[in-house]
């Protein structure tokens, strides 16, 4: 008996270190592409196969991402040749000045990224927290990146018309109303956002939504998802493609990690092709993701106070 709790207790530890050095060491600095084929409403399929990379969640100047960091990721978007190049926010402006790149060394590596629909971006809550946002819409202009602050342009592949829309971050313009902001809907609409709780405010014709923000909660567990997700919505908008009422979101795990740790949760691009829906194709809802909810949590907390005073 003694011999098998002490075998049980090893064994333990062993894991207990091996996740440790895989989350603190080696899944932090990984880079996978996650390639996924989404079948939309509202598309048109003259411009099935029309492929987006998206990126979100630099935090430049965080652990493992510098701009020899950046330099590879505009690698590896331009080998998959896509349509399309969206930043969803969280360049960080804070990091960024820490750092103290100059403006020079910024545009230099952000020029690297090519599509033949160009690049576009959205604002995250740290590019609008100070020290500098001003800084983060130079960078990105100089770069030949376009802004999207609560407006749309529209792009034209294959002579079709595309309207892409970019909210400004929730956090910071809690009063934003999406459905004002992307206005009359008449060709496929793509909606840039970073935070992906405005997402149950997006209108139902609107083809496609895409968010970061989550870091895919960094740390992630089988079975019980992640202890921690920035979203008043708990585990329901963490990571991946989601489908509510036949409305389509996808939420990038982004790329750094602020915690220091990711867990079954690596950094990522994504490349996403985009085809219209058919009736095999078609999707009403996704299985709603489960995990830790502010419930659990409460429930952790009463037991710890009933235990202290035991």
């Amino acid at each position: 008996m003694y011999k098998k709790l002490l075998f049980i207790l090893l064994f333990l530890i062993l894991l207990i270190v091996s996740v440790f050095i895989d989350s603190h060491f080696i899944e932090p600095d990984l880079l996978i592409v996650r390639k996924n084929t989404l079948y939309l409403p509202n598309w048109d399929k003259k411009i099935d196969g029309f492929k987006i990379a998206v990126i979100s969640d630099l935090h430049i100047g965080s652990k493992n991402v510098d701009l020899n960091k950046v330099k590879k990721i505009a690698k590896i978007v331009n080998k998959n040749n896509p349509d399309l190049v969206v930043f969803l926010g969280d360049f960080d402006s804070f990091l960024i000045q820490k750092t103290k790149y100059k403006m020079e060394e910024l545009v230099s590596v952000f020029k690297n990224f090519k599509a033949a629909n160009g690049v576009i971006s959205v604002l995250g809550n740290h590019d609008y927290a100070s020290p500098s946002p001003a800084f983060i819409k130079e960078f990105l202009n100089e770069a030949n990146i376009e802004i999207l602050e609560n407006n749309s342009i529209h792009i034209f592949p294959n002579g079709r018309i595309l309207k892409i829309t970019g909210l400004k971050d929730l956090w910071y313009f809690p009063n934003i109303k999406p459905k004002e902001t992307i206005g009359p809907i008449y060709s496929p609409t793509i909606v840039l956002m970073h935070n992906p709780d405005s997402f149950p405010s997006i209108p139902g014709d609107v083809s496609l939504t895409l968010s970061g923000h989550t870091h895919g909660g960094e740390i992630v567990f089988p079975f019980f998802g992640s202890p921690i997700v920035p979203s008043e919505y708990g585990q329901r908008y963490r990571k991946g493609h989601i489908v509510e009422n036949g409305k389509h979101l996808y939420v990038s795990a982004g790329v750094a990690s602020l915690s220091g740790f990711r867990f079954l949760n690596p950094p990522e691009i994504s490349i996403l092709t985009l085809y219209s829906q058919t009736s095999k194709t078609k999707i009403i809802n996704t299985k709603p993701k489960t995990g830790f909810t502010k419930k659990h949590w409460r429930a952790c907390i009463n037991w710890l106070i009933h235990l202290k005073k035991l």
